[in-house]
């Protein structure tokens, strides 16, 4: 797995959560409730579709334990490839990711944009019975496709996996459910588990060798 890619996701995804905590928060969920994107047909209508498609909407552990089901078989069917070990660790990453979002949802009881802007009290936000901190969907899909991009050799394939998980977390802004430092959190999860199983299995699962760099190592060999 790619830790450059893992590591530099790691330390955006710390930055934006320490700016939103910083009090960046605020200020960016009342922009989007008074700007009048707010629960834009785009994000809403995409998002739908994405948790649909990926089984989210029908059970929300559905998805990683497909990926450790498939990479077990994969695996034991082909031990040679790349791709079963791929999804064993997107799998372990994912599961690991939503299991603590789900300790820190409880932990710190963060009421959700939209319920603090319809009650309009800023003071009592935290530990207050929400589940807003951390997002449930940041950690779904960065746990899933961050480790599955950091396994592809290509550019536009990272490129895809990541921009997936970023439209699902923009779009849990834009739809009132989360502020940035929500999703930026999970995100961090994400990575960081991420790091640590790329650390871990790092000659189980070695770096992708990118395109470009296998392209012009064919050249040299052969002379």
């Amino acid at each position: 797995m790619d830790r450059r890619l893992l590591a530099w996701t790691a330390l955006a995804a710390a930055l934006l959560m320490l700016l939103g905590l910083a009090g960046v928060d605020r200020p960016l969920a009342e922009w989007v409730h008074a700007s009048g994107i707010e629960d834009a047909a785009f994000f809403a209508v995409g998002l739908g579709a994405l948790d649909t498609l990926s089984g989210m909407r029908l059970w929300f552990w559905l998805a990683g334990c497909v990926a450790l089901a498939l990479g077990a078989l994969g695996w034991a069917v082909r031990h040679d490839a790349r791709w079963p070990r791929a999804l064993l660790a997107a799998g372990v990453v994912q599961l690991a990711t939503m299991h603590t979002m789900s300790f820190g949802k409880g932990l710190f009881g963060r009421l959700r944009p939209h319920e603090v802007l319809a009650g309009g009290d800023w003071s009592h936000v935290w530990h207050a019975g929400g589940g807003s901190f951390p997002s449930g969907h940041s950690a779904f899909y960065f746990g899933l496709l961050l480790p599955l991009a950091a396994a592809c050799p290509r550019a536009w394939q990272r490129a895809l996996l990541v921009a997936v998980a970023v439209f699902a977390i923009l779009a849990r802004i834009d739809l009132a459910k989360h502020f940035l430092s929500d999703v930026s959190a999970s995100a961090l999860i994400a990575a960081s588990y991420a790091l640590l199983v790329a650390s871990v299995l790092r000659r189980w699962l070695p770096a992708p060798v990118r395109a470009g760099a296998a392209a012009e190592a064919l050249p040299a060999a052969a002379a």
